[in-house]
């Protein structure tokens, strides 16, 4: 069955705006912020500058852009934008709740909403991977940045990080799957697989939609050469997580199969020091292997003065 890749990501991520934080374990505070603006300091190479008009495509609940403005005087104006309606909606939530003023609205990436040079700089996080054609995607981008305009794009999976998550899903599943079997014991209670949901309250449509709307994965050196066949001055790359990836993708696996009886605070707690200790050894020995072979991929575009 042929399926709108368009259509999935609108449905499907209409269905997840309002739990898409939970899941994610998606916080907005300083700790956070440091930590998107550490993102962006990596590729910039120094201090994020303040920015007069800034736009978050594929804003989704709004993570990047909203943590960004909790510094204060990074961001004068901040836009966002997603092709999800319900991602739109939960971005001006989340705005409102952390006091921020944010102008959100739907618009796919491919044919954004806004004039020519609006933008000074152009962000996103976890979008790039969603888009059927990228070159759309950065001819858009390129149009509504000014002339010198920056664009940044965190959060996208490379080829060899996502087969690394695979395994990891994997592995980490069947081994939950025969610890159960072999009545271990998780979180101080018997460990229990987490009961499937009834077959009356699953959206099989929306399942479909969840196969099919991860459309990519990249080899950063391809993604430069595209971005700069868009006319781009200046791309490229950087990586981040690699050990912290693994483990987060085994923790994510086993926190989606066992009961909630045995996901305790302590282990959650466990499990989130743990990812932000090996996040920290991931910056250590990055600058001594190749990037691609971390899981996500940083990508810095820059247009060419007038």
């Amino acid at each position: 069955m042929a399926v709108d890749l368009k259509k999935a990501n609108e449905l499907f991520h209409d269905v997840e705006s309002d739990k898409y934080d939970s899941k994610w374990g998606i916080r907005y505070d300083m700790e956070n912020a440091g930590r998107v603006r550490h993102k962006f300091e990596k590729l910039l190479g120094g201090p994020f500058p303040h920015v007069d008009r800034l736009l978050e495509v594929g804003c989704g609940t709004g993570y990047v852009g909203l943590n960004l403005c909790l510094h204060d005087d990074l961001v004068g104006e901040l836009h966002a934008c997603d092709i999800s309606q319900g991602m739109v909606d939960a971005c001006a939530r989340n705005a409102e709740e952390l006091g921020v003023s944010v102008h959100a609205r739907q618009s796919e990436l491919e044919h954004l909403a806004y004039p020519d040079e609006e933008f000074d700089m152009v962000i996103g996080h976890a979008i790039l991977h969603h888009i059927p054609d990228i070159s759309d995607a950065f001819a858009e981008i390129y149009r509504v940045l000014k002339p010198g305009g920056i664009c940044m794009l965190a959060g996208e999976p490379t080829r060899a990080g996502d087969l690394m998550g695979q395994f990891a899903r994997k592995s980490t599943m069947a081994a939950v799957k025969l610890y159960v079997r072999l009545g271990g014991y998780f979180g101080g209670v018997r460990a229990r697989m987490r009961p499937p949901v009834p077959l009356e309250e699953m959206d099989h449509e929306i399942q479909e939609f969840e196969k099919v709307v991860d459309i990519h994965t990249f080899w950063p050196t391809r993604v430069c050469r595209d971005a700069r066949d868009a006319g781009f001055a200046e791309a490229r790359c950087e990586g981040e997580e690699l050990l912290s990836s693994f483990v987060g993708w085994m923790t994510r696996t086993i926190e989606n199969s066992l009961s909630e009886d045995n996901l305790t605070f302590r282990w959650r707690n466990w499990s989130y020091h743990t990812y932000l200790k090996l996040n920290a050894i991931d910056e250590k020995v990055y600058p001594y292997l190749p990037s691609s072979l971390f899981y996500n991929m940083l990508l810095y575009l820059r247009k060419p003065e007038r």
